[in-house]
């Protein structure tokens, strides 16, 4: 499929296929959802971003992946239940880690949670941004947070609306997808799944709601990726999976047709995935 048979503008704009996005930023190599990661990212060439926006006790839209705080600074709690300021308190470099323990190198370094606004004047105009809307459908409150993040986040597009070029919105609540599609129609989303049914099951929901970009996890690819990539491309929507931290999986991906991989290793995924393009070029046969 050609890029400019891509249902959505923004995929069409955007730099060849297969895309290198990088998850929570370069999350393996610095804390996820800080600036520091989000930069370190496109340093090693990412060609996008993933981050998770939540919603602060005082309405500010913030980059967070977990419900909690906990697992990923010296705080407690629910970001929902924090202000802006409390949150600017933590320290959102002090529990990483790459060995395990033995030692915490982003500690004390001054890594805070970041604003949806911090990080979109963190980055490039070139990189896309995929901003998943956290939703939990089962929570009739959180469920309230996710749509009045898709309103906040709309309202900044109106104000800026160069950013429909670069902004693409996921969720795994359908709901606050389709909120977004009734405030601006033009900006571009994408409903994420969970292998909760198979991999064709999973693509209806986007096809039949007409979704611009549909994100599984990688698992059911083996047997049914060949078909599902092919129906979605047929209807114009490319493929974006989620987490390939494996180099050489991510190639095999890519071979199956997929668009884009989700990773939090940019550099190591684009470099495996370029020389797998030389490889196969190379291989070519040269007809008269």
């Amino acid at each position: 499929m050609q890029s400019n048979e891509l249902r959505h503008e923004l995929f069409r704009h955007w730099s060849a296929r297969p895309w290198v996005i990088a998850h929570r930023g370069a999350s393996g190599l610095a804390p996820e959802n800080t600036l520091t990661a989000f930069i370190l990212a496109v340093e090693q060439g990412a060609h996008g971003i993933e981050c998770d926006l939540r919603l602060t006790r005082d309405g500010h839209v913030v980059i967070c992946h977990d419900a909690s705080v906990q697992r990923t600074t010296n705080g407690h709690g629910f970001v929902h239940e924090h202000t802006l300021a409390e949150l600017r308190l933590l320290d959102a470099g002090y529990t990483f880690t790459t060995d395990r323990g033995a030692s915490y190198p982003f500690r004390g370094l001054g890594l805070r949670v970041p604003t949806f606004e911090e990080l979109l004047a963190a980055l490039p105009n070139h990189v896309v941004i995929n901003a998943e809307i956290k939703s939990a459908p089962w929570d009739p409150a959180d469920r309230q947070r996710g749509q009045a993040i898709a309103e906040r986040v709309v309202a900044l597009v109106r104000q800026r609306p160069d950013l429909r070029a670069r902004l693409l919105l996921s969720s795994f609540d359908a709901a606050v997808l389709d909120t977004v599609r009734r405030l601006d129609p033009e900006l571009a989303v994408a409903l994420c799944t969970l292998p909760l049914a198979p991999l064709p099951e999973q693509l209806r929901g986007t096809l039949e709601r007409g979704y611009d970009a549909f994100h599984p996890m990688d698992v059911g690819f083996d047997q049914h990726g060949a078909a599902v990539i092919a129906a979605a491309h047929e209807a114009g929507v490319p493929v974006n999976v989620w987490t390939v931290d494996v180099p050489d999986r991510a190639v095999e991906l890519v071979a199956l047709g997929v668009d884009g991989i989700i990773t939090d290793y940019p550099e190591a995924t684009r470099h495996a995935l370029t020389r797998a393009a030389s490889a196969t070029a190379t291989a070519r046969p040269v007809t008269p």
